[in-house]
């Protein structure tokens, strides 16, 4: 039977992504290419290993209980955070590999700082700063646990009457 996953899986994963966030830069200054290469393949690394532990938990659906369900689709929430920041991450690299001049400005054709290497590492470092938003927003959602379902609240009823004793009715 494969291992469960539980609210510890989750906060593992948060330390870990933001540990990773940290270390991004934000300065264009501190934007390192192969850096920004490895940081790719560490978030993708996450992103694959979040998505096989849910899939090893899935290869016996019944053994999955309704409280690990819950921690399951929290983490499929999270993969798609990670997902997002490493979309993000590769623009970044397609600025840099292909042409930033193409992908991130189309009019720029004609433009003095289309090769201008400092452009492309501010875009660069723009595109750090949404990835790291991005992770850190994802492993602050892996720690909130939801709150526990517990019974629902009594429905607000009348209090029941007094009885009055009956009033005499003179003539």
């Amino acid at each position: 039977m494969a291992p469960s996953v539980s609210q510890a899986t989750l906060d593992h994963l948060a330390r870990r992504l933001d540990e990773l966030a940290a270390e991004f830069p934000t300065r264009p200054e501190a934007v390192d290419l192969v850096a920004l290469a490895d940081d790719i393949a560490t978030v993708s690394h996450h992103l694959q290993h979040a998505v096989e532990r849910a899939q090893e938990r899935f290869t016996a659906p019944a053994t999955v209980h309704p409280p690990e369900r819950l921690v399951l689709f929290r983490l499929a929430r999270a993969t798609a955070g990670m997902a997002h920041a490493l979309d993000t991450l590769a623009e970044a690299l397609t600025y840099a590999t292909t042409g930033f001049q193409r992908e991130a400005v189309p009019d720029l054709a004609h433009s003095p700082l289309r090769n201008d290497p400092q452009v492309l590492r501010m875009l660069t470092a723009e595109k750090y700063v949404a990835a790291r938003a991005r992770l850190r927003n994802t492993a602050s959602d892996l720690r909130t646990a939801p709150p526990p379902a517990g019974p629902a609240a009594p429905h607000a009823t009348r209090p029941p009457a007094v009885a009055q004793p009956p009033q005499r009715v003179r003539p």
